[in-house]
């Protein structure tokens, strides 16, 4: 029985120790003094994204269920640019 334990404790150790390495530093910007998180930018850029793609889709394209296309736009255009600019 001493051997598995040491073998769990060794997994767990080992474990832990991985799940450390995602603690770094998270990417922020400086705006006046304060820092925001990279992800807050790429939210704030994808909304203004989606509402641009709202001014020219909307006088051409009946869109049926706008309730979920528009935040599917929001979320494509956040990940795209947290993608793009910070993997």
């Amino acid at each position: 029985m001493n051997a598995l334990a040491n073998r769990l404790l060794g997994g767990a150790a080992a474990f832990g120790l991985l799940m450390l390495t995602g603690c770094g530093r998270a990417p922020s910007f400086d705006v006046l003094g304060s820092f925001f998180p990279a992800w807050l930018v790429c939210f704030a850029v994808g909304i203004l994204l989606a509402v641009l793609c709202r001014a020219l889709l909307q006088p051409s394209v009946e869109i049926a269920f706008p309730v979920l296309v528009y935040p599917s736009l929001t979320a494509i255009f956040t990940f795209a640019l947290w993608l793009a600019l910070f993997r």
